[in-house]
């Protein structure tokens, strides 16, 4: 059994450790109401801006010219890894991982060569472990998730994808469900999937025309999808925070409460042994 100092030590230790999970959860709440509210009102919007690109394009046809657009065999594909910057959120990251794991395994299966963008220090760090090949890195999106960064991030893709011959680029991020569910997730994101949806009503008047109005709305989805990708993700890491950090703080209570049972225990014990010293002694006398 421990001795009385020893188990003080680790009392005081677990405290300290219980004020910083305690913190850090409240801290992960305040951001959490934030970026909650943020992504569900991007998602009806994004939802919209879906349907009104799927209902031009099926208008259009094969009457665009847009990279953005065309379909090829795919032999090279490009993901990107949307993750934290920072640990202490659960398994959120990790099964973001196994997932892009699964993922590029099937692809390489079917001999599809994969390259990799990592946004986020776990990103990047899960890259270089597993040594796959990167063209291009970035920290702390997530911090504060805002439209001028998606636009800048989804313009280097495009970049990419023109100019570095891909045939598909995905983007694996981690869908937020609920503060204590989050889900990963790999989305295409080009070429643009031709989603089968109603024509655009052929009364209507659409200045300039569908053919000279998609080229520009694609590149806007694109930034749309990178904005909501960016959101999921920050509400997902600030809820798997919270959660994590209320369970650290909880299992600290535990702890605690079994170490005052073991200090109490070895405080009778060493009481117990003095008494029995000095009755052995008086009895000697």
């Amino acid at each position: 059994m421990a001795n009385l100092k020893d188990i003080r030590r680790r009392i005081g230790s677990v405290k300290s450790t219980q004020k910083i999970t305690r913190a850090m959860k409240l801290v992960s709440a305040a951001k959490f109401a934030r970026a909650n509210a943020a992504v569900v009102a991007a998602r009806p919007y994004g939802k919209a801006f879906d349907d009104m690109v799927a209902r031009l394009i099926a208008a259009a046809g094969d009457d665009v010219d847009s990279p953005f657009l065309t379909e090829k065999p795919e032999k090279k594909a490009l993901v990107v890894v949307l993750a934290t910057d920072r640990g202490f959120c659960g398994g959120m990251n990790s099964n973001l991982f196994k997932a892009t794991l699964n993922f590029v395994a099937e692809k390489r299966k079917s001999g599809v060569e994969v390259d990799f963008v990592t946004w986020g220090k776990r990103a990047r760090m899960f890259q270089e472990k597993m040594k796959y090949k990167s063209v291009a890195s970035r920290e702390k999106v997530l911090e504060k998730p805002n439209y001028l960064v998606a636009r800048e991030l989804s313009e280097e893709l495009g970049k990419h994808y023109q100019e570095q011959g891909y045939d598909r680029v995905y983007v694996a991020f981690v869908e937020f469900q609920s503060a204590m569910s989050q889900a990963p997730k790999v989305k295409q994101v080009l070429p643009v999937q031709r989603a089968k949806a109603e024509a655009v009503d052929q009364n209507l008047i659409i200045e300039p025309s569908v053919k000279e109005l998609l080229p520009g709305l694609l590149k806007r989805q694109l930034a749309s999808v990178i904005f909501r990708a960016l959101l999921e993700g920050s509400a997902s890491e600030h809820g798997a925070r919270m959660t994590a950090m209320d369970s650290a703080t909880n299992n600290a209570n535990e702890v605690l409460r079994e170490m005052k049972i073991e200090y109490n225990r070895a405080r009778q014990a060493a009481i117990t042994k003095e008494l029995i010293e000095i009755t052995s002694g008086a009895q000697a006398l």
